[in-house]
Protein backbone atom coordinates (compact mmCIF):
# COMPACT_ATOMS: atom_id res chain seq x y z
CA UNK A 1 0.00 0.00 0.00
CA UNK A 2 1.49 3.26 -1.10
CA UNK A 3 1.76 5.47 2.62
CA UNK A 4 2.37 9.11 1.01
CA UNK A 5 0.23 11.04 2.18
CA UNK A 6 0.17 13.77 -0.93
CA UNK A 7 -1.46 13.48 -4.03
CA UNK A 8 -0.30 13.28 -7.46
CA UNK A 9 -2.00 14.22 -10.62
CA UNK A 10 -1.01 14.87 -14.19
CA UNK A 11 -3.67 17.48 -16.05
CA UNK A 12 -4.73 16.37 -19.45
CA UNK A 13 -5.17 20.43 -20.22
CA UNK A 14 -7.46 20.04 -23.03
CA UNK A 15 -10.46 18.69 -20.91
CA UNK A 16 -10.27 21.08 -18.23
CA UNK A 17 -10.04 24.31 -20.84
CA UNK A 18 -14.00 24.91 -20.80
CA UNK A 19 -14.54 23.98 -16.92
CA UNK A 20 -12.34 26.58 -16.20
CA UNK A 21 -13.94 29.07 -18.23
CA UNK A 22 -17.19 28.30 -16.01
CA UNK A 23 -15.87 27.86 -12.26
CA UNK A 24 -13.10 30.48 -12.37
CA UNK A 25 -13.90 33.24 -14.23
CA UNK A 26 -15.11 35.34 -11.53
CA UNK A 27 -12.19 35.17 -9.69
CA UNK A 28 -10.15 38.63 -9.29
CA UNK A 29 -7.31 37.13 -11.39
CA UNK A 30 -8.22 37.22 -14.97
CA UNK A 31 -8.05 34.64 -17.37
CA UNK A 32 -4.99 34.67 -19.73
CA UNK A 33 -6.30 35.64 -23.30
CA UNK A 34 -4.46 33.21 -25.21
CA UNK A 35 -3.36 30.79 -22.67
CA UNK A 36 0.02 30.69 -23.08
CA UNK A 37 1.28 30.47 -19.59
CA UNK A 38 0.47 27.98 -16.43
CA UNK A 39 -2.85 28.89 -14.81
CA UNK A 40 -3.98 27.45 -11.90
CA UNK A 41 -7.45 27.03 -10.87
CA UNK A 42 -8.28 25.41 -7.23
CA UNK A 43 -11.63 24.40 -7.19
CA UNK A 44 -11.54 24.33 -2.63
CA UNK A 45 -14.40 22.53 -0.53
CA UNK A 46 -14.57 20.42 1.95
CA UNK A 47 -14.76 16.62 2.36
CA UNK A 48 -18.12 15.49 2.90
CA UNK A 49 -20.89 18.08 2.47
CA UNK A 50 -23.84 17.17 3.15
CA UNK A 51 -26.25 14.13 4.20
CA UNK A 52 -28.38 12.79 1.34
CA UNK A 53 -31.65 14.30 1.86
CA UNK A 54 -30.70 16.55 4.45
CA UNK A 55 -30.30 20.26 4.93
CA UNK A 56 -27.46 22.60 4.47
CA UNK A 57 -24.62 22.43 6.56
CA UNK A 58 -23.82 25.11 9.42
CA UNK A 59 -22.31 27.55 9.12
CA UNK A 60 -19.35 26.60 11.70
CA UNK A 61 -18.38 23.64 9.17
CA UNK A 62 -18.36 25.76 6.11
CA UNK A 63 -15.33 27.97 5.24
CA UNK A 64 -15.24 31.48 6.30
CA UNK A 65 -11.52 32.75 5.32
CA UNK A 66 -9.21 30.15 2.44
CA UNK A 67 -5.46 30.49 2.38
CA UNK A 68 -3.44 28.63 -0.56
CA UNK A 69 0.77 28.41 -0.19
CA UNK A 70 2.53 27.15 -3.13
CA UNK A 71 5.75 25.90 -2.86
CA UNK A 72 7.59 25.45 -5.62
CA UNK A 73 10.37 22.25 -6.41
CA UNK A 74 13.29 23.40 -3.94
CA UNK A 75 10.72 24.39 -1.33
CA UNK A 76 10.80 28.45 -2.03
CA UNK A 77 7.33 29.66 -1.35
CA UNK A 78 5.82 30.75 -4.78
CA UNK A 79 2.56 32.09 -3.58
CA UNK A 80 0.96 32.74 0.18
CA UNK A 81 -2.70 34.01 -0.60
CA UNK A 82 -5.11 34.45 2.31
CA UNK A 83 -8.82 35.47 0.97
CA UNK A 84 -11.42 36.14 3.50
CA UNK A 85 -14.88 35.13 2.25
CA UNK A 86 -18.00 37.57 2.53
CA UNK A 87 -20.34 34.83 4.29
CA UNK A 88 -19.69 30.93 4.93
CA UNK A 89 -18.82 28.68 1.79
CA UNK A 90 -18.97 25.27 0.69
CA UNK A 91 -17.11 25.66 -2.34
CA UNK A 92 -14.57 28.01 -3.40
CA UNK A 93 -12.65 28.64 -6.79
CA UNK A 94 -9.62 30.45 -6.89
CA UNK A 95 -7.20 31.44 -10.07
CA UNK A 96 -3.37 31.33 -9.23
CA UNK A 97 -0.67 32.08 -12.55
CA UNK A 98 2.11 29.60 -11.55
CA UNK A 99 5.85 28.83 -12.95
CA UNK A 100 5.72 26.26 -15.54
CA UNK A 101 7.58 23.00 -15.50
CA UNK A 102 7.92 21.60 -12.14
CA UNK A 103 6.66 19.90 -8.99
CA UNK A 104 4.58 21.92 -6.47
CA UNK A 105 3.35 21.44 -3.46
CA UNK A 106 -0.49 23.03 -2.94
CA UNK A 107 -1.18 23.79 0.84
CA UNK A 108 -4.98 24.50 1.84
CA UNK A 109 -6.28 25.63 4.79
CA UNK A 110 -9.53 27.17 5.73
CA UNK A 111 -10.95 29.11 9.31
CA UNK A 112 -7.13 29.96 10.21
CA UNK A 113 -8.71 32.42 12.29
CA UNK A 114 -10.27 29.87 15.26
CA UNK A 115 -6.48 29.07 16.04
CA UNK A 116 -5.39 31.73 18.43
CA UNK A 117 -2.35 29.74 19.63
CA UNK A 118 -0.42 27.26 17.36
CA UNK A 119 2.36 24.77 19.53
CA UNK A 120 5.69 23.27 17.79
CA UNK A 121 7.09 26.16 16.30
CA UNK A 122 9.35 28.06 17.91
CA UNK A 123 8.16 31.56 19.97
CA UNK A 124 5.42 32.07 22.34
CA UNK A 125 1.75 33.18 21.73
CA UNK A 126 1.96 32.73 17.89
CA UNK A 127 -1.63 32.39 16.56
CA UNK A 128 -2.04 30.44 13.14
CA UNK A 129 -1.80 33.41 11.07
CA UNK A 130 0.75 34.80 12.39
CA UNK A 131 2.71 32.05 11.34
CA UNK A 132 1.33 32.09 7.72
CA UNK A 133 2.25 35.53 7.38
CA UNK A 134 5.92 34.76 8.15
CA UNK A 135 6.50 32.98 5.25
CA UNK A 136 6.79 35.62 2.72
CA UNK A 137 6.63 34.90 -1.36
CA UNK A 138 9.96 33.97 -1.95
CA UNK A 139 11.54 32.88 1.05
CA UNK A 140 12.71 29.24 1.84
CA UNK A 141 14.49 29.92 5.16
CA UNK A 142 12.97 27.52 7.69
CA UNK A 143 11.57 25.50 5.33
CA UNK A 144 7.39 25.54 5.63
CA UNK A 145 6.67 22.14 4.51
CA UNK A 146 8.89 21.08 7.22
CA UNK A 147 7.80 23.92 10.31
CA UNK A 148 3.82 23.12 9.15
CA UNK A 149 4.02 19.39 9.70
CA UNK A 150 5.15 19.71 13.24
CA UNK A 151 2.19 22.59 13.94
CA UNK A 152 -0.66 21.05 16.68
CA UNK A 153 -3.03 23.38 18.68
CA UNK A 154 -5.88 22.63 21.30
CA UNK A 155 -9.16 23.11 19.42
CA UNK A 156 -11.64 25.36 20.27
CA UNK A 157 -14.86 24.37 18.75
CA UNK A 158 -17.33 26.39 21.18
CA UNK A 159 -19.94 29.32 20.59
CA UNK A 160 -19.95 28.12 17.09
CA UNK A 161 -16.37 29.15 15.79
CA UNK A 162 -15.53 27.41 12.37
CA UNK A 163 -14.11 24.35 11.96
CA UNK A 164 -10.35 24.53 11.07
CA UNK A 165 -9.04 22.58 7.67
CA UNK A 166 -6.43 21.17 5.84
CA UNK A 167 -5.37 19.63 3.24
CA UNK A 168 -1.82 19.06 1.06
CA UNK A 169 -1.37 18.18 -2.97
CA UNK A 170 1.72 17.67 -5.15
CA UNK A 171 0.54 18.71 -9.05
CA UNK A 172 2.95 18.46 -11.94
CA UNK A 173 2.45 21.52 -14.00
CA UNK A 174 3.23 21.65 -17.79
CA UNK A 175 4.75 24.08 -19.83
CA UNK A 176 1.79 26.01 -20.37
CA UNK A 177 -2.64 25.86 -20.16
CA UNK A 178 -5.12 25.94 -17.52
CA UNK A 179 -4.61 23.45 -14.79
CA UNK A 180 -8.07 22.83 -13.35
CA UNK A 181 -8.77 19.68 -10.52
CA UNK A 182 -11.15 20.32 -7.47
CA UNK A 183 -9.30 20.50 -3.92
CA UNK A 184 -10.89 18.81 -0.91
CA UNK A 185 -10.07 20.44 2.37
CA UNK A 186 -10.64 18.15 5.88
CA UNK A 187 -12.07 19.20 9.13
CA UNK A 188 -9.70 19.41 11.96
CA UNK A 189 -12.56 17.12 14.05
CA UNK A 190 -14.81 15.07 14.49
CA UNK A 191 -18.80 15.15 14.76
CA UNK A 192 -21.15 13.63 17.35
CA UNK A 193 -25.01 14.23 17.09
CA UNK A 194 -26.85 12.11 20.26
CA UNK A 195 -30.38 11.44 19.75
CA UNK A 196 -32.63 10.13 22.71
CA UNK A 197 -36.05 8.62 22.04
CA UNK A 198 -38.17 7.58 25.38
CA UNK A 199 -40.79 5.21 24.73
CA UNK A 200 -41.30 4.85 28.65
CA UNK A 201 -44.20 6.18 30.25
CA UNK A 202 -42.74 9.37 31.75
CA UNK A 203 -40.88 12.26 30.76
CA UNK A 204 -37.08 11.13 31.75
CA UNK A 205 -34.38 13.35 33.05
CA UNK A 206 -30.98 12.40 31.99
CA UNK A 207 -28.71 13.88 34.38
CA UNK A 208 -25.41 13.53 32.38
CA UNK A 209 -24.00 11.32 29.60
CA UNK A 210 -20.17 11.44 28.90
CA UNK A 211 -18.17 10.00 26.12
CA UNK A 212 -14.35 8.67 27.30
CA UNK A 213 -11.26 9.36 26.35
CA UNK A 214 -10.99 12.07 23.16
CA UNK A 215 -7.65 13.89 22.63
CA UNK A 216 -6.89 17.65 23.82
CA UNK A 217 -4.96 18.46 21.23
CA UNK A 218 -4.48 18.10 17.26
CA UNK A 219 -2.19 18.26 14.88
CA UNK A 220 -2.95 20.59 11.71
CA UNK A 221 -2.17 18.69 9.03
CA UNK A 222 -3.05 14.73 9.31
CA UNK A 223 -0.44 12.60 10.40
CA UNK A 224 -1.43 9.02 8.36
CA UNK A 225 0.85 6.37 7.66
CA UNK A 226 -1.11 4.70 5.90
CA UNK A 227 -5.40 3.86 4.71
CA UNK A 228 -7.23 0.56 3.82
CA UNK A 229 -6.16 -1.29 0.87
CA UNK A 230 -9.83 -0.62 -0.72
CA UNK A 231 -9.97 -1.25 -4.34
CA UNK A 232 -11.15 1.75 -6.11
CA UNK A 233 -14.00 0.13 -8.80
CA UNK A 234 -13.01 2.44 -11.54
CA UNK A 235 -8.78 2.06 -11.37
CA UNK A 236 -9.09 -1.41 -9.41
CA UNK A 237 -6.49 -0.49 -7.49
CA UNK A 238 -6.05 1.19 -3.82
CA UNK A 239 -7.08 4.42 -3.59
CA UNK A 240 -3.60 6.27 -3.51
CA UNK A 241 -4.19 8.60 -0.65
CA UNK A 242 -6.09 9.45 2.40
CA UNK A 243 -7.61 12.26 1.11
CA UNK A 244 -8.87 10.07 -1.84
CA UNK A 245 -10.19 7.18 0.34
CA UNK A 246 -11.86 9.93 2.28
CA UNK A 247 -14.07 11.19 0.03
CA UNK A 248 -14.55 8.02 -1.52
CA UNK A 249 -16.62 6.74 1.87
CA UNK A 250 -18.20 10.16 2.14
CA UNK A 251 -19.45 9.41 -1.58
CA UNK A 252 -20.07 5.91 -1.26
CA UNK A 253 -21.99 5.86 1.87
CA UNK A 254 -25.02 8.19 0.13
CA UNK A 255 -25.91 4.51 -1.71
CA UNK A 256 -24.50 2.02 0.51
CA UNK A 257 -25.52 1.91 4.03
CA UNK A 258 -22.81 -0.71 4.69
CA UNK A 259 -20.00 0.85 2.83
CA UNK A 260 -17.92 2.00 5.77
CA UNK A 261 -17.97 -1.51 7.60
CA UNK A 262 -18.23 -3.94 4.62
CA UNK A 263 -16.47 -2.24 2.22
CA UNK A 264 -13.73 0.76 3.09
CA UNK A 265 -12.83 -0.44 6.77
CA UNK A 266 -11.74 2.31 9.20
CA UNK A 267 -8.37 4.38 8.69
CA UNK A 268 -6.94 3.39 12.22
CA UNK A 269 -3.39 4.19 11.21
CA UNK A 270 -2.38 7.98 12.08
CA UNK A 271 -0.76 9.79 14.71
CA UNK A 272 -1.85 12.41 17.53
CA UNK A 273 0.94 14.69 19.19
CA UNK A 274 2.39 13.74 21.73
CA UNK A 275 2.02 16.16 23.61
CA UNK A 276 -1.95 15.05 24.09
CA UNK A 277 -4.04 13.99 27.55
CA UNK A 278 -6.75 12.13 27.57
CA UNK A 279 -9.90 14.05 28.44
CA UNK A 280 -13.73 12.40 28.83
CA UNK A 281 -16.93 14.53 26.88
CA UNK A 282 -19.69 15.55 29.38
CA UNK A 283 -22.92 16.54 28.76
CA UNK A 284 -25.53 17.83 31.78
CA UNK A 285 -28.60 17.95 31.87
CA UNK A 286 -31.52 16.81 29.05
CA UNK A 287 -35.24 16.44 29.10
CA UNK A 288 -36.35 13.73 27.01
CA UNK A 289 -40.61 13.77 26.80
CA UNK A 290 -43.14 11.26 26.85
CA UNK A 291 -43.80 9.22 23.89
CA UNK A 292 -47.11 10.03 21.38
CA UNK A 293 -48.75 6.60 21.99
CA UNK A 294 -51.88 5.79 19.52
CA UNK A 295 -53.38 2.05 20.87
CA UNK A 296 -55.95 1.84 17.56
CA UNK A 297 -52.81 2.96 15.01
CA UNK A 298 -49.94 1.70 17.02
CA UNK A 299 -47.80 2.74 13.89
CA UNK A 300 -48.55 6.54 14.50
CA UNK A 301 -46.90 6.37 17.94
CA UNK A 302 -44.11 8.29 18.08
CA UNK A 303 -41.13 8.50 20.76
CA UNK A 304 -40.58 11.06 23.17
CA UNK A 305 -37.58 13.54 22.34
CA UNK A 306 -34.54 15.48 24.06
CA UNK A 307 -35.58 19.61 23.87
CA UNK A 308 -32.41 19.69 22.77
CA UNK A 309 -30.28 17.55 20.50
CA UNK A 310 -26.55 17.69 21.31
CA UNK A 311 -24.47 18.16 18.35
CA UNK A 312 -20.77 18.61 19.81
CA UNK A 313 -17.24 18.44 18.25
CA UNK A 314 -14.20 16.82 19.91
CA UNK A 315 -10.48 17.09 18.42
CA UNK A 316 -9.55 13.85 16.43
CA UNK A 317 -8.37 11.14 18.67
CA UNK A 318 -7.12 7.86 19.23
CA UNK A 319 -7.52 6.30 22.56
CA UNK A 320 -6.49 2.50 22.62
CA UNK A 321 -7.30 -0.63 24.63
CA UNK A 322 -4.67 -0.80 27.13
CA UNK A 323 -2.01 -2.87 25.56
CA UNK A 324 -3.20 -3.72 22.28
CA UNK A 325 -3.36 -1.31 18.86
CA UNK A 326 -7.65 -1.60 18.90
CA UNK A 327 -9.36 1.75 19.77
CA UNK A 328 -12.03 1.36 22.37
CA UNK A 329 -14.43 4.38 23.66
CA UNK A 330 -17.08 3.74 26.20
CA UNK A 331 -20.75 5.87 26.41
CA UNK A 332 -21.88 6.26 30.12
CA UNK A 333 -25.28 7.41 31.39
CA UNK A 334 -26.58 8.55 34.28
CA UNK A 335 -30.59 8.69 34.59
CA UNK A 336 -32.44 11.01 37.43
CA UNK A 337 -33.85 8.73 39.74
CA UNK A 338 -31.69 5.18 39.25
CA UNK A 339 -28.73 5.04 41.43
CA UNK A 340 -26.85 3.09 38.30
CA UNK A 341 -25.45 4.37 35.31
CA UNK A 342 -25.89 2.55 32.05
CA UNK A 343 -22.35 1.95 30.35
CA UNK A 344 -22.18 0.99 26.91
CA UNK A 345 -18.84 0.15 24.95
CA UNK A 346 -19.73 1.68 21.24
CA UNK A 347 -18.33 -1.76 19.16
CA UNK A 348 -18.66 -0.25 15.87
CA UNK A 349 -16.76 3.07 16.56
CA UNK A 350 -13.16 1.83 15.34
CA UNK A 351 -11.19 5.14 15.02
CA UNK A 352 -11.87 8.85 15.78
CA UNK A 353 -10.03 10.03 12.88
CA UNK A 354 -10.84 14.06 11.42
CA UNK A 355 -13.88 14.38 9.11
CA UNK A 356 -15.81 11.72 11.13
CA UNK A 357 -19.44 12.12 12.22
CA UNK A 358 -20.86 9.42 14.21
CA UNK A 359 -24.84 9.65 15.08
CA UNK A 360 -25.63 7.95 18.45
CA UNK A 361 -29.48 6.98 18.50
CA UNK A 362 -29.90 6.18 22.29
CA UNK A 363 -33.54 4.42 22.97
CA UNK A 364 -35.32 3.83 25.87
CA UNK A 365 -38.15 1.43 26.94
CA UNK A 366 -40.37 0.65 29.93
CA UNK A 367 -38.21 -2.82 30.89
CA UNK A 368 -35.04 0.08 32.07
CA UNK A 369 -33.43 -1.66 28.45
CA UNK A 370 -31.61 0.82 26.40
CA UNK A 371 -30.56 0.09 23.10
CA UNK A 372 -27.74 2.40 21.14
CA UNK A 373 -27.05 2.58 17.68
CA UNK A 374 -23.85 4.24 16.06
CA UNK A 375 -24.07 5.37 12.71
CA UNK A 376 -20.65 6.25 11.97
CA UNK A 377 -19.07 8.73 9.15
CA UNK A 378 -20.69 11.88 7.81
CA UNK A 379 -23.00 9.98 5.24
CA UNK A 380 -23.36 6.45 6.56
CA UNK A 381 -26.29 4.04 7.64
CA UNK A 382 -25.71 1.19 9.56
CA UNK A 383 -28.01 -0.66 12.14
CA UNK A 384 -25.69 -1.85 14.92
CA UNK A 385 -27.79 -2.10 18.35
CA UNK A 386 -26.51 -2.81 22.35
CA UNK A 387 -28.66 -3.65 25.03
CA UNK A 388 -28.19 -2.97 27.92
Amino acid sequence: MKTSIIHSIVVCLAAFILPFMVACSNQEESLPENVEEAVLCLNIEPIGQTRAGTATLPNNEKMHSVRVIVLHNDGTVEHNKFYALDDAQEQRSILLKVTPNEKKKIYLFANEESVSTVEGVSGNDTSLSEFFDSYKEGMRMNDFAIAVKDLYFAPDYSDGNPIPMSSMYEIDIPEKGVIEEIFYVVRVATKFTVNFFNWRGEEVTVENFSIESHADKNFLMAHVNSCPDTQNPETNQPYPTWIDWLKAVSDASNEDSDAATNRFGWLTDYRLPEQTTAKVYTHEGLKIGKPTVDIENPDNSEPGVANVVPVFYLPESKNLKAGATEQEYILTIKIAGRAETFVCKLDKLKALFRNTHLVVNITMYNSNEIVVDVIPYSEVILEPEFGL
